[in-house]
């Protein structure tokens, strides 16, 4: 039986997703496009495309009430996308028919620079959903994660949503050459001031996965979600996390600094401390949370699956794959 799929924000992740619901050939997919060079796109490759953007919370709601997957990638801070996709899931709620939505979210929530948080470097494991709903009410993303996680209670079996938290999302599909935000952001900083840097202390840690893994998960617990009895105890835990490893900023800021040098975009390696001051050519009020501060966890949930990392490492990756692009 073919399951209809609807897939918000089909831009660097959702597009791997979407790709993968191809190549499965068990889904009906559509998605929401802001432009119509890219809806002539999906559509030469057999994906609906409807035009719209986040804030269209009507055309939102309708597609969503009319698939029996949805999946939110775009952003993890916009409610009204999010609310959207809520209410059409409550609409086939009614309707006696259950939907399964996987929202991403980030592990920004788990920022032990965030105000609130008081966290001092815990690792978090998504085995422990107790332990991630001690982070503070308006740490980032967490004002979403908290409107997701009442509907979900609302919901109850007729709705299976799931909170996804990637961490450092790095790497990119050769076909499509898009890049994610965090690392890319940081090498454009070191191509504007000439050198690579960091914040705080630099030994700040936080997990990474490259985006083809990251999609990789996605399907593979789609999968389960379609088969799992409803006395499947694993449905209780709403969240899911997706690391291959851990990094460190100044590390990462080593990683951009000699990939720039040798590149010879840069005159030294070397690399220096952020000063709060330039924070406005990185996210602004944002930057500790984004990329100074420490986020760790374990995505033990997905080993326990049998999930496993594939794709080159983010050194690697970021040599062959990012940095081609970012200077492209």
């Amino acid at each position: 039986m073919v399951s209809k799929v609807f897939v918000v924000g089909p831009g660097y992740v959702g597009r791997e997703i979407i790709d993968l619901l191809r190549a499965d050939g068990n889904y009906e997919i559509t998605t929401l496009v802001r432009r119509e060079a890219a809806a002539k796109e999906f559509e030469q490759d057999g994906v609906k495309a409807v035009l719209g953007d986040l804030d269209d919370a009507k055309t939102i709601t309708q597609l969503s009430s009319q698939s029996d997957v949805v999946f939110h990638t775009a952003t993890a801070d916009h409610l009204v996308s999010a609310q959207a996709i809520l209410d059409g899931i409550e609409q086939r709620a009614n309707q006696g028919k259950r939907t399964i939505y996987l929202h991403q979210s980030g592990t920004s929530v788990l920022s032990d620079a965030s105000p609130g948080n008081n966290i001092n470097n815990e690792v978090f494991s998504d085995k422990t959903a107790a332990q991630i709903d001690t982070v503070a009410d308006n740490a980032p993303h967490r004002k979403i994660d908290l409107a997701i996680l009442q509907a979900r209670k609302k919901l109850g079996d007729m709705a299976r949503i799931f909170i996804w938290m990637p961490p450092i999302i790095y790497g990119n599909n050769s076909k499509y050459k898009r890049l994610s935000i965090q690392i890319p952001a940081l090498t454009r900083f070191a191509l504007k001031h000439g050198q690579a840097g960091y914040l705080r202390s630099g030994k700040e840690a936080w997990g990474v996965v490259h985006v083809l893994d990251l999609a990789k998960a996605y399907l593979q617990v789609l999968h389960w979600l379609e088969k799992a009895p409803d006395s499947d105890s694993n449905l209780h835990n709403p969240y899911f996390f997706c690391e291959s490893g851990e990094t460190t900023w100044g590390d990462i800021a080593s990683m951009i600094g000699k990939g720039l040098h040798r590149a010879g975009r840069i005159d030294s390696s070397a690399t220096k401390l952020i000063g709060e001051a330039d924070y406005k050519d990185l996210f602004g009020p944002h930057t500790l949370d984004a990329v100074g501060c420490n986020s760790r966890n374990r995505a033990d949930r997905l080993r326990a699956m049998g999930w496993k990392p594939e794709q080159l490492g983010v050194e690697e990756a970021f040599d062959k794959e990012d940095l081609p692009v970012i200077l492209a």
